[in-house]
């Protein structure tokens, strides 16, 4: 009986990675790539110190999806364990992960923190929202989760039983370090903290005026403002099963092969959810502003389509 009901949920997990895990996937590259294409076309995002944390939040996105989510979803989905037969991959796709993960929570709750000062009505404070400084924190952030990520590779040497695509510590003291740090504070607690910097910037730009900054600024405020807002509450959401379902793994000792099965079953799912979170900016965006959807529209057809065609042209005309 317990023989079938495994092979039942392999089989499950590997319909979900399949038919639900690759859609994801690859939606989620895309509206990466758009993001990226948008933040770096105008100069409206280019110029605004929001803009250049959005833009490197996106990067690092991109960077663990194409170099991290792809393998475990292709785990999840065929069965293919790069991690066991090369074991340093696992160690690396850890760093991946870490790096990335933390560079891009890291970026979007400093675009939350942005849009606070900069909607504050005190000058002092405003003068905090500038790209020197955003270029500083992001540089500085960025190597210390570079040096976090190493402790990573240094730490995590054995294959996880409950997600044959991960790798796991058997260092007692890093192994708390990673449950507190990493997953309840880093992930949770950090996200949760800028939700609430994000409503109180919300509440701010409702209330700013003509007279507080220029119409053409105030409109760009609220656009950023609500699109980082929603993106916070949609990570704080997607991620937060993830995190709990790694606790759970982590903390239990000499699994049975009913719970093994049980908790890859549950760790696809789950992990899915969090590629969601990775990869949904650009949709949110989308979603929620209708600014930057006249702005994605205006990218992509009155600016790259364009120069396509007169790329095209040009070399037609020569010819004759």
């Amino acid at each position: 009986m317990s023989t079938a009901y495994i092979a039942s949920l392999n089989y499950a997990r590997n319909q979900i990675g399949l038919y639900f895990g690759i859609p994801v996937f690859i939606m989620s590259v895309i509206g990466e790539v758009l993001s990226i294409i948008v933040l770096l076309s105008l100069k409206t995002f280019r110029q605004s110190s929001c803009g250049f944390y959005l833009l490197n939040m996106s990067i690092f996105n991109l960077i663990r999806l194409c170099l991290s989510s792809v393998f475990v979803i292709m785990s999840i989905s065929f069965e293919i364990d790069y991690s066991i037969s090369i074991f340093f991959f696992c160690q690396l796709r850890n760093f991946v992960v870490t790096t990335c993960n933390m560079g891009s929570i890291t970026c979007l709750g400093m675009a939350v923190i942005d849009q606070y000062f900069a909607t504050c009505f005190r000058p002092r404070w405003q003068q905090w929202a500038n790209k020197n400084i955003a270029y500083r924190v992001t540089l500085i952030t960025t190597l210390f989760w570079i040096l976090n990520g190493i402790f990573y590779v240094i730490f995590f040497n054995n294959i996880s039983p409950a997600s044959r695509a991960t790798c796991v510590t058997s260092n007692y003291i890093f192994l708390q370090y990673h449950i507190y740090g990493y997953f309840i504070i880093y992930n949770n607690l950090l996200p949760l903290v800028t939700v609430i910097f994000g409503v109180m910037a919300f509440h701010n730009v409702r209330h700013l005026t003509h007279r507080t900054i220029p119409l053409v600024r105030r409109d760009l405020e609220k656009q950023l403002t609500v699109m980082v807002l929603v993106q916070t509450t949609i990570h704080v959401c997607t991620y937060l099963p993830f995190a709990t379902i790694s606790i759970v793994s982590a903390l239990k000792a000499n699994p049975s092969s009913v719970y093994l099965a049980e908790m890859n079953f549950i760790n696809a799912v789950v992990y899915i959810i969090s590629v969601y979170s990775n990869g949904c900016s650009f949709y949110t965006y989308v979603c929620v502003s209708q600014r930057f959807r006249r702005q994605f529209y205006h990218v992509l057809s009155k600016m790259h389509l364009v120069r396509c065609v007169e790329n095209r042209i040009i070399p037609n005309q020569t010819d004759a």
